[in-house]
């Protein structure tokens, strides 16, 4: 573990805040794709119908990452990621009262609204507050948040439903992640005050060295008025933000809807493929830092590093479509595998490239822009790929996403001379 040199101690408590309120917003919302098999069981809904529900999230959080990271260079990460927080917990709370799926539209698209405003806050801080060569290993292990979220969602979630139905997941999920919120303003604000205290103790100006409003701003020594979106770089970023357009729609339509294709592919009830979506986030760890490893001793170049984890995804995908129904386990394998490298992917797009544009305080900026792009490619294939599972049926969807990877291959290739020359620049 690291921890802040220029804050000692304090260094780490900030990092473990910054990961718990992250890690909470994800069981804010992968509660939902946990029990939407069984929602559709239950209710009678489409599987087009439920997936709304998740597209409905992902584009209200790819919008509010726009706003958001142009909004996070500017304001308080504290208030930011306290107010996001806070309204996902009221948002899920109120999910387990509704009885139409226009109105979990409606609710869960505020819900994404809402914690749009926590990533990027979270990047600037890293960005700001750690050395450069500790950026990376904090965005690396802050990635862990989301197999985390899953491995614990699901067999907690599928526990609650066959105990207490499915409507139960979200009054436990609002009930902690309102605790969260309240811990997130109370440890910040803490950190802020011992953090003042003690640098006051041992120098006479301890206000730009202190964890707090005045010094969560850009550096002196960025120069924020020096950047400028030039054709070059806005072709670039798009190239990118396509690369995570696929990145997005591969991981989260996986995930969302892995429990429902093994429901229907193996023929086991939705309590066991819940359950067993848990396997996911195993591998899915595997995936963050076996990307790290590639970064850091082979490629030194996050898009060269995606385009190789968007081919091994490929070769996984084509390995599940000629093992399709042989075998639950192995379907769950080559699920995890592409995952896990979709999560190397987003680690190295959304985390590690922002890093870069720390020198013009554009950190937050890039970062929502870019994590806008992810959550286009998830609002899509939530409702897409339940829309052409119910059309076409779950072999044709696999074969769709396996040509999907070959689409990231494109985009990271593209993107690639664009982005040498940016790093030399």
């Amino acid at each position: 573990m690291f921890r802040f040199k220029r804050h000692g101690q304090y260094g780490l408590i900030l990092f473990l805040l910054c990961w718990i309120s992250y890690f909470s917003t994800y069981i804010g919302r992968q509660n939902y794709s946990a029990v939407m098999a069984e929602i559709i069981q239950a209710e009678g809904y489409l599987n087009r119908t439920c997936g709304l529900v998740g597209t409905g999230f992902f584009i209200c959080y790819g919008l509010g990452q726009i706003f958001s990271g142009f909004l996070g260079d500017r304001w308080n990460p504290k208030w930011m990621i306290f107010i996001g927080i806070a309204i996902s917990a009221i948002v899920n709370g109120v999910m387990a009262f509704l009885q139409s799926p226009e109105a979990m539209v409606a609710v869960w698209c505020l819900n994404g609204a809402a914690q749009s405003m926590t990533w990027s806050p979270i990047l600037r801080i890293f960005s700001e507050y750690l050395p450069e060569d500790q950026q990376k290993s904090a965005c690396v292990n802050i990635a862990t948040t989301y197999p985390a979220a899953v491995f614990l969602t699901y067999p907690l979630c599928s526990l609650i439903v066959y105990q207490l139905g499915w409507r139960s997941v979200f009054t436990f999920t609002a009930a902690f992640m309102g605790i969260v919120a309240a811990v997130w303003i109370i440890g910040f604000s803490w950190v802020e005050r011992a953090a003042v205290g003690s640098r006051a103790a041992t120098s006479p100006s301890p206000a730009r060295s202190a964890i707090g409003p005045s010094s969560l701003k850009p550096h002196p020594e960025h120069d924020t008025s020096g950047f400028s979106f030039t054709p070059a770089i806005v072709l670039m970023l798009a190239l990118i933000g396509g690369s995570l357009m696929v990145q997005g729609a591969l991981r989260d339509g996986i995930t969302n809807w892995v429990p429902s294709y093994l429901s229907n592919t193996y023929r086991v009830g939705t309590f066991i493929a819940i359950f067993a979506t848990t396997f996911l986030p195993f591998i899915n760890l595997f995936g963050v830092y076996a990307a790290n490893f590639v970064y850091r001793k082979w490629k030194k170049n996050e898009l060269e590093t995606s385009l190789i984890l968007f081919l091994a995804a490929f070769v996984f995908l084509v390995c599940l479509v000629l093992t399709e129904g042989v075998h639950l386990f192995l379907s769950l394998l080559f699920f995890s595998l592409t995952t896990s490298c979709m999560m190397g992917v987003n680690m190295m797009l959304v985390s590690f490239v922002p890093t870069n544009f720390i020198r013009w305080g554009r950190v937050s900026t890039i970062s929502g822009l870019l994590n806008s792009t992810v959550y286009i490619g998830s609002s899509i294939a939530t409702y897409g790929l339940g829309a052409v599972a119910d059309l076409y049926g779950w072999p044709v969807l696999i074969r769709f996403l396996s040509v999907a990877c070959l689409a990231g291959v494109v985009f990271c290739l593209l993107a690639s001379p664009g982005w040498k020359r940016f790093l030399k620049s």
